[in-house]
C-alpha cells in the first residue's frame, strides 16, 4: 500500500501548470551511486532532492513528537517505512519556486504512509517551513504563489474526474496565509466557493484545511497515532502470564528439590516391635528363612556393637517436606558404608524392599539389611535420599574413594558425611563398633 498526494504547480508566469503525485511507498529503491539517503533518493532527477532533505527533516520531527507521547518509552512504537518518489512530470526539473511549493505535499505523503493513514483524495501545496529557534517542535507551514492557479487547477481535477469522485471526501491542505500576509481562506474564498460546488456535483465532499503547521491536520487527515508495541493491556496480560509461569516455575523447583524427611523406625518382624528406632541386630535362620532379632549390644562407651558376621535390619521411613513432591520428582535411596579400614562402599535403592502394601506418593516405609563383615572396625552407615534423577553411583562412589585418599581414623567418617551432604543431599547415619568376639554380644 502506498499514500499519495496531488501536488498542483504553476510557474511564476503562470505557465507550466500541472498536477504531479507525491507517492510514500514502504519499498526501498535501489541503492544510489551518490549513496543518497534512500527514503528521498527518486527525488534528485526532478530537483527535489534539497526541498527532500526538509521533508525527511519535517516527517521525522513530526514522529519524534508523536513518540513523546507513547506508554512506557519513545521506542514503544513502530511506524511504516516510507520511501519518497513523484509521478512522471510534463518538465524535466522544477524551478526552485515550485520545488518548495511541493514540500507541503511530500511531507504529507510521508506522514501518511508512516502512520498508515490512507484519506481519500489530498491535495496540498505549501512550503515546508523547520523550527528555527531552539525548543520549537511544531513544523511550519509557509505561503506560495500562485495559488489561484494551484486551486484553478484542482478544480479542473474534479471535473475531469467527476465520475471516480462520487461518494469522495477531498481534501485541499493550504497555508493558513498568502505570500502577503493575509488569510488565504477570505483572500480565496471566491475560488474557494467554486471548488465546493464542483466537488458537490461530482458528488463528493471538500474539506480545505489552512495550516500554520503540519499538527493542524490531525483533525482532517488523522489521527496521527504511533502502532504501540507493548500497549498497557497487553502489559498486563503479559506480567500475568509470567507471574504464573514464575509461581509454575517456582512451585516446580521446589518440590523438584523439597527436603526428603528420613527418620529410622522400630524394626517390625514377627508382630514384635522394639521401641527403639536405631537399626538392629539380626540372625538369619536359614533353616526358617528369615531373620531373628538380637538383643541390642553396646561397649563400654555404649557405642552400639555387633558381632562380625551378623546383618544389621535398618528401617526407614522418608516422608517429602512438602506435600506431592514425590509426585514431581520421586526420590532415590542409597545405602552408603564407610568405616576406619576398609574402601567406601555406596549400594543402591534395589537393597531397600517396601514393607506392606506400597509406599504412598509422600511417604513410604523402607527396610534394609546389611550384612556386617568379620573384621575389627568402627562403621559409619548412611541412608540417603536425592530427587536428582541423574546421580550415577559409579561416579559418586569413585568421588568418595578420591576424597578419602590419604585420611584416617575420624577423619574419614567426618568427610564422608560432608561429601554425601554436598552430593546428594538429604541423609541420615547410624554409627556403631564392629568387633570379632561372638561372647561380646548375646546372642
Amino acid at each position: 500500500m502506498t499514500a499519495r498526494v496531488f501536488v498542483p504547480l504553476v510557474g511564476a508566469n503562470g505557465e507550466g501548470a500541472q498536477i504531479f503525485e507525491a507517492i510514500a511507498a514502504p519499498e526501498a529503491p535501489e541503492a544510489h551511486p551518490a549513496r543518497l539517503s534512500p527514503q528521498i533518493s527518486e527525488l534528485f532527477d526532478f530537483g527535489l532532492y534539497g526541498i527532500g532533505q526538509n521533508v525527511r527533516e519535517a516527517a521525522m520531527r513530526f514522529i519524534a513528537a508523536r513518540r513523546e507521547k507513547l506508554w512506557l518509552n519513545r521506542s514503544n512504537g513502530r511506524t511504516q517505512p516510507w520511501h519518497l518518489r513523484i509521478s512522471d512530470l510534463q518538465v524535466g526539473r522544477l524551478s526552485e519556486e515550485n520545488a518548495r511549493s511541493a514540500g507541503l505535499g511530500l511531507t504529507l505523503a510521508a506522514i501518511l504512509q508512516a502512520f498508515d493513514r490512507r484519506p481519500d483524495i489530498v491535495f496540498a501545496t505549501g512550503e515546508i517551513q523547520l523550527p528555527s529557534g531552539p525548543g520549537e517542535q511544531a513544523v511550519g507551514v509557509g505561503p506560495v504563489g500562485g495559488l489561484r492557479g494551484k486551486l484553478a487547477l484542482i478544480g479542473d481535477y474534479l471535473v475531469q474526474h467527476r465520475k471516480a469522485l462520487e461518494g469522495k471526501l477531498v481534501t485541499v491542505a493550504l497555508p493558513a496565509k498568502a505570500v502577503d500576509g493575509r488569510p488565504v481562506k477570505e483572500m480565496e474564498a471566491s475560488t474557494l466557493t467554486r471548488l465546493e460546488a464542483a466537488a458537490k456535483e461530482c458528488g463528493a465532499r471538500i474539506q480545505c484545511v489552512f495550516a500554520d503547521s503540519l499538527d493542524a491536520f490531525e483533525d482532517a487527515l488523522g489521527p496521527f497515532k504511533l502502532t504501540e508495541i507493548l500497549t498497557p493491556k497487553r502489559a498486563a496480560a503479559l506480567a500475568a502470564v509470567l507471574a504464573v509461569a514464575a509461581i509454575g516455575f517456582a512451585t516446580w523447583h521446589a518440590l523438584s528439590t523439597a527436603k526428603i524427611n528420613l527418620a529410622f523406625e522400630p524394626i517390625v518382624i514377627g508382630g514384635a516391635a522394639d521401641a527403639d528406632p536405631a537399626p538392629q541386630r539380626a540372625h538369619y535362620d536359614k533353616t526358617a528363612d528369615k531373620f531373628e532379632l538380637l538383643e541390642r549390644c553396646y561397649d563400654a562407651q555404649r557405642e552400639p556393637l555387633v558381632v562380625g558376621g551378623e546383618t544389621l535390619i535398618l528401617r526407614v521411613r522418608a516422608s517429602d517436606a512438602l506435600p506431592l513432591a514425590s509426585r514431581v520428582r520421586p526420590p532415590r535411596f542409597f545405602i552408603a558404608a564407610v568405616s576406619r579400614a576398609a574402601d567406601p562402599v555406596l549400594l543402591d535403592a534395589e537393597h531397600f524392599r517396601p514393607m506392606g502394601a506400597q509406599p504412598s506418593a509422600d511417604a513410604s516405609v523402607l527396610m534394609a539389611a546389611v550384612p556386617v563383615e568379620p573384621v575389627e572396625d568402627e562403621v559409619r552407615l548412611f541412608v540417603v535420599a536425592t530427587r536428582d534423577a541423574n546421580v550415577e553411583i559409579t561416579a559418586v562412589q569413585d568421588g568418595l574413594r578420591k576424597a578419602l585418599q590419604g585420611l584416617s581414623g575420624a577423619a574419614v567418617l567426618a568427610t564422608t558425611t560432608t561429601y554425601l551432604q554436598d552430593r546428594l543431599g538429604d541423609e541420615i547415619a547410624y554409627q556403631f563398633k564392629v568387633t570379632t568376639d561372638p561372647d561380646a554380644c548375646p546372642t
